[in-house]
């Protein structure tokens, strides 16, 4: 088994779009995205943002590649160095993350403008919404599809997903309260779901890419028959919510989700909070253990669902808190996030040569130039992250595929890279030699290096890979 080579981070190039809509429409809803909030403090995100729209719009797509837009856009000699200035794609993700934030806070919009994973060639999604007599509010699309959503999207071990103006209404009404969650990206997760949900509960998958033929390889069975045989498990960490209230609340001890935050400290936390919770004269910690989950697993999800359309496989999106042996033994999983956030994972999976703990990863037989623990670190605002690609068996023969960092940005990273063919085929093309068989092996490892900034993933490299026993 030798170290993986680097693979230079280039995305892949896209077809030119076909557009539903009219480009004006699209032009006047690019304009309300950016004179909202999310858009009007970020300069560089606005002008990458209305760059690549106006190019799509001129079926210019050649032109939407990260070298000539840090030329155009960013002012970069024509010669730079993309693998050391990431500013283009540091820009592409903090744009992916304020329309995610724009879109929550405004559902109502007649589209969808967004930034597929690996990609600067944005997507334009027309929709439809109109109420119906039994009150559920139904979502169309232009392309004649329709689904339908009630007050909570929620089935038997799924992930329930509140619709934005609901869960908004709902909290209002019982606490009145301007958040600041400490951990504030786990929410990003919320709205993942609900975006995510036309991909992975079957809706129109797309045709397969030639370009992605090898994953029917690395996947094998996951997502190939029914969507209901394979599912992608968000991880479930507990939340520790700050909030100002109006009204005392229980005393102290009388609840464990709900605990009186003493005066003294909630000045301190005041500090970082907005001033209109700050004036709220009670403060409380709110526990949450099933709302949330990690933006980099999110992030993960985002990047799998366009896998999952690729390759002509679908999947059914699920929470960590839902899994059990019963439930799980007959289906393909997918794991998004480390396997210590879940108690079914660490009780389901055998020991492999990399076992992933809270703040590193240990590499039970190190080889020749490897290390025996790769643990993450911090230096001059770079966080320098591992994660995992693992491919195994459950005890009952299925397969269960865990994409993991020690962050939730080293998550992002790593689901990112996976779902990526360009950056995926070398290290293919290297577990297919390795393997002794003569056939792709069925279980294997994946260590990569993440290096992120400000919580986004910048560069990602694999390090070192094992073909795990049983192959």
């Amino acid at each position: 088994m030798a170290t993986l080579y680097d693979v230079h981070d280039e995305p892949i190039t896209a077809e030119i779009p076909l557009f539903p809509l009219p480009a004006k429409d699209i032009r006047q809803h690019l304009d309300t995205i950016l004179a909202g909030d999310e858009f009007c403090s970020s300069r560089r995100s606005s002008e990458l943002l209305r760059h690549i729209v106006e190019r799509a719009l001129a079926a210019d797509v050649e032109s939407l590649k990260e070298r000539l837009l840090g030329v155009e856009i960013f002012h970069r000699r024509s010669d730079y160095d993309t693998s050391t200035d990431a500013i283009v794609r540091v820009t592409a993700s903090d744009v992916r993350r304020r329309l995610v934030n724009f879109y929550t806070e405004h559902p109502a919009q007649p589209m969808r403008i967004s930034l597929p994973l690996g990609s600067y060639v944005p997507d334009f999604i027309p929709l439809a919404v109109r109420e119906t007599s039994a009150g559920t509010a139904k979502h169309e699309r232009h392309d004649g599809e329709a689904s339908n959503t009630a007050g909570a999207v929620s089935t038997a071990g799924e992930l329930t997903i509140l619709p934005d103006e609901t869960k908004k209404r709902h909290f209002l009404q019982t606490t009145m309260p301007v958040a600041l969650a400490l951990g504030v990206g786990m929410a990003f997760a919320l709205v993942a779901g609900w975006w995510l949900r036309g991909i992975f509960h079957g809706h129109g998958v797309l045709q397969e890419d030639s370009n992605y033929a090898f994953y029917n390889d690395l996947l094998g069975p996951i997502g190939l028959k029914a969507k209901d045989e394979t599912e992608v498990v968000l991880t479930n960490p507990h939340v520790l919510l700050y909030l100002g209230i109006n009204s005392a609340g229980p005393p102290l001890g009388e609840s464990l989700k709900d605990i009186p935050v003493p005066p003294a400290m909630a000045s301190v936390l005041n500090q970082s909070a907005n001033d209109e919770q700050a004036n709220f004269p009670f403060h409380h910690f709110f526990v949450d253990t099933s709302n949330y989950t990690g933006s980099g697993e999110a992030t993960a999800a985002f990047g799998l669902s366009r896998l999952l359309q690729a390759t002509g496989r679908s999947a059914r999106l699920t929470s960590a808190r839902f899994l059990n042996w019963e439930s799980a033994r007959g289906e393909q999983l997918v794991i998004l996030g480390a396997p210590h956030e879940s108690k079914f994972v660490q009780n389901t999976l055998s020991a492999a040569n990399f076992t992933i703990g809270y703040n590193s990863i240990h590499n039970a037989h190190p080889l020749p130039g490897e290390q025996g623990d790769y643990s993450k670190s911090h230096q001059e605002g770079v966080l320098k992250d591992y994660g995992l690609i693992w491919m195994t068996k459950s005890p009952s023969g299925t397969r269960v595929l865990v994409l993991a960092g020690l962050s939730s940005a080293g998550t992002a990273g790593v689901g990112e890279f996976f779902s990526d063919p360009e950056r995926m085929r070398p290290v293919y093309k290297q577990l297919r030699a390795e393997s002794q068989t003569g056939t792709f092996p069925e279980s294997w490892q994946v260590l990569l290096r993440i290096e992120a900034r400000e919580d986004v993933p910048i560069t990602v490299n694999p390090v070192a890979m094992r073909i795990t026993e049983g192959n």
